[in-house]
């Protein structure tokens, strides 16, 4: 753009000067050739075209001097080029046709020769400029998004960490509970028990079957708190996580999608099967790479566990013939995937295309007849 602009000042200057010094009605001519050179350089971009329009234009100022003053425009496409030692072309033509050209009319073309390399020069610096200015700016914006990107991962990690702290302490807590506490009302329990059973007198009896009544009630709620303390604990994306740490079979892939809280029984579930099938891939893949896909959809969870190993034919049947007939037999790594998903009413596929495949569906409990909080 800071070239056309250039190129339309010098030519406005030209055409005023060729004006002054010789007006006729065919000043348009040199005007239109000028522009029409102008616009094939600086739509093609290409040095030798400038070149070619240049040396024509020169030529045709050879047999016509007076057009000379506007030669500068079509100069300024090969200064600062390869081909920016044919601009002594114009030293040529002063001296072939000096018997044409004023004082005057030789200055003027003098200035416009060295106001066409000044801009020229500048324009280049200016360019080049913008061009460093605006690699700046796109690596600074690159090195701020990464910058945004571990921020985000940091703030990411920081939160896993933190919930995993958390479902440890509960974990901690719920075992001390179990460990102590309960055990003290356990063995309290079975004291008042064995005093009940020597003490006959009426008003002692009653009230040890009423402290024995009361540490019963303690000791159900307290196993209670600690039973739903160590559900709350069991994260499904943790576990997972863990699993696949432990894992050194092949590389993992873990896509989780999982917003609302699952049920403890499903919980349970989805990581039996996930283990299930990791050993299966240890056992009869020569995978390089698996994938884990947890998804949540409105009236359905998906779990999808997929690897890239090959599977011999025999391997093939015996898997169809499950798929077939239900025979387990060997296969009891499937079969208990299987129980485990029918007993939430789910859905089972197995696919041996391009490796080994299981997709599983299960509903939401509650939009399946007979499914109420997990349980069945």
């Amino acid at each position: 753009m800071n070239e056309l602009f250039d190129k339309i000042l010098l030519f406005i200057t030209s055409m005023l000067i060729y004006l002054i010094n010789d007006y006729n009605p065919y000043a348009v001519i040199p005007a239109i050739l000028t522009i029409l050179i102008s616009c094939l350089s600086y739509y093609f971009e290409n040095d030798r075209i400038s070149l070619y329009g240049c040396i024509l234009y020169a030529v045709l100022c050879y047999f016509l001097p007076g057009y000379i003053i506007l030669l500068p425009v079509i100069l300024y496409d090969i200064v600062q080029s390869k081909y920016q030692i044919f601009s002594l072309i114009i030293i040529l033509l002063f001296i072939i046709n000096a018997k044409h050209y004023d004082l005057p009319f030789f200055l003027f073309s003098m200035l416009l020769m060295l106001t066409v390399i000044l801009l020229k020069v500048k324009t280049v610096k200016l360019n080049a400029m913008l061009t460093d200015y605006n690699e700046l700016r796109d690596t600074s914006s690159s090195y701020s998004q990464l910058l945004e990107d571990k921020n985000q991962s940091i703030l990411k990690n920081q939160d896993y960490e933190i919930n995993l702290a958390t479902l440890n302490e509960r974990n901690r807590i719920s075992r001390e509970i179990h460990d102590n506490i309960g055990h003290l009302l356990s063995r309290a329990i079975l004291q008042v028990g064995a005093l009940l059973t020597i003490t006959k007198e009426q008003p002692i009896h009653d009230e040890l079957s009423n402290l024995k009544n009361s540490l019963s009630l303690g000791m159900d709620d307290i196993r209670n708190s600690i039973h739903n303390m160590h559900d709350e604990s069991v994260d499904l994306y943790n576990q997972i996580e863990q699993i696949i740490k432990e894992f050194t079979f092949c590389r993992i892939d873990f896509e989780y999608d999982i917003s609302r809280p699952l049920p403890i029984a499903l919980r349970y579930c989805l990581i039996a099967i996930t283990k299930e099938a990791l050993a299966n891939i240890m056992k009869h893949s020569n995978a390089t790479k698996a994938n884990i896909i947890i998804r949540e959809h409105p009236a359905l969870y998906q779990l999808i566990i997929k690897d890239n190993g090959s599977i011999s034919d025999h391997r093939k049947s015996k898997v169809r013939q499950y798929l077939e007939t239900s025979d387990y037999r060997e296969e009891m790594g499937l079969r208990n995937i299987t129980d485990r998903v029918k007993n939430f009413k789910g859905n089972l596929n197995i696919s041996t295309d391009d490796g080994f495949k299981i997709f599983i569906t299960i509903p939401v409990p509650g939009t399946v007849p007979g499914t109420k909080n997990g349980n069945i």
